[in-house]
């Protein structure tokens, strides 16, 4: 009986030295946190104008879609001085057209005193010829000769009129004239600032914030919201500097939040190494080189991607508290990135509407302006 109670001491010995020794084997290869938290871009929406808002489309924990209006501003300033520069457009365009008339006119004007000055000067070489034959008096030819030196220098007078005509009209067309290209340029623009009374959403995502209420007036600058993209968050793990020996990109992460509980897992992958502690980017870094100088381990973020469909099913606000665990057993990847991003986020699309309409309208004003049968 003892030795039965013996062996079964030496059994349970033997397996409890196996199973410390297995899963010390077996977590060697993995590095974990509790300081790990969700975290995302804010982007924040805010006014290019002075104005009174009018209208207010989104309220916090409202999902709106890239484009979608969140606010319309009067935009009674912009609308005035948009119509100012319709007119001033609309004025350059008949000046231009003025002065392309008024070269044909110089034109016309240089043909009639170049035909005066021919007729002065056939009729001066006939006097002249008179005159050797004593047919005509002195006097006489004196006049004639005369006459041909008044329309020479009418003529000339009457060249240059032309030639200033035709640098004030220019040889474009109308609507590349350099009065005409200023004045439509303040048409787009004044267009382009009505337009930017309608405020939208860069990219789709939630409200988090709203700053504002129908009736305020905002400022240049001013924030209106806050969005934030659940379904592009990403974890920041801080981890002891003595962690990271081998940690790698790429390395598979396991993921359990606070809020969800240990039932629900989320995967991810080690994207980008930390390029320094956080005591380093902090509003006060410590001086080591004072002489109470303790030697503190620091902690050094780490930036985590979610993969797979979990993070859409079971969304994670900013700033959720997360265990993080990393396997370090594939140790071939680099420590940091070395190459630039390939995909860069770009939201111009969104604000194309700004320039909307601006050279639409421009033509239309050029194109009513226009004399009949004028080029553009």
């Amino acid at each position: 009986m003892r030795r039965s109670w013996s062996l079964l001491i030496v059994i349970l010995l033997l397996s409890a030295v196996s199973y410390v020794v297995m899963n010390y084997l077996d977590n060697r290869h993995f590095v974990a946190t509790d300081n790990a938290y969700t975290t995302g871009d804010i982007i924040t929406v805010s006014s290019r104008m002075e104005d009174i808002v009018l209208w207010l489309g989104a309220e916090e924990g409202d999902y709106v879609e890239a484009g979608q209006a969140l606010v319309k501003l009067d935009g009674g300033t912009s609308r005035s001085a948009l119509n100012r520069a319709q007119s001033q457009l609309a004025r350059a365009v008949q000046e231009v057209a003025a002065l392309k008339q008024k070269v044909k006119r110089r034109q016309a004007e240089v043909i009639e005193y170049q035909a005066a000055h021919a007729l002065a000067k056939n009729e001066a070489e006939r006097r002249k010829t008179l005159a050797k034959k004593n047919m005509i008096s002195k006097e006489e030819l004196d006049m004639s000769v005369l006459r041909m030196a008044v329309t020479a220098a009418a003529l000339n007078t009457a060249r240059q009129a032309l030639a200033e005509a035709e640098i004030n009209a220019t040889s474009l067309p109308i609507a590349q004239h350099p009065d005409v290209k200023q004045a439509a340029v303040g048409v787009r623009g004044y267009s382009s600032d009505l337009n930017k009374s309608k405020v939208v959403a860069p990219v789709s995502g939630h409200i988090a914030k709203r700053f504002v209420s129908p009736g305020d007036i905002v400022k240049v600058g001013k924030p209106l919201f806050q969005l934030v993209q659940l379904n592009k968050v990403w974890v920041e793990a801080n981890f002891k500097e003595t962690k990271l020996r081998n940690l790698r990109l790429g390395q598979p992460v396991t993921i359990t939040s606070d809020l969800y509980g240990e039932e629900i897992h989320y995967e991810g992958r080690v994207i980008g190494g930390g390029t320094g502690t956080g005591a380093v980017f902090s509003l006060l870094p410590a001086q080591n080189a004072t002489g109470n100088w303790l030697k503190i381990v620091q902690r050094v973020p780490v930036r985590i991607e979610l993969v797979g469909d979990t993070v859409r099913e079971k969304p994670l606000p900013l700033g959720t508290s997360l265990h993080v665990s990393i396997d370090t057993s594939q140790r071939d990847g680099l420590q940091l990135n070395q190459t630039p991003k390939a995909t860069p986020i770009d939201v111009s699309g969104v604000y194309a509407y700004w320039k909307a309409d601006g050279q639409a309208m421009v033509d239309r004003i050029i194109a009513e302006n226009l004399p009949v049968g004028s080029q553009p």
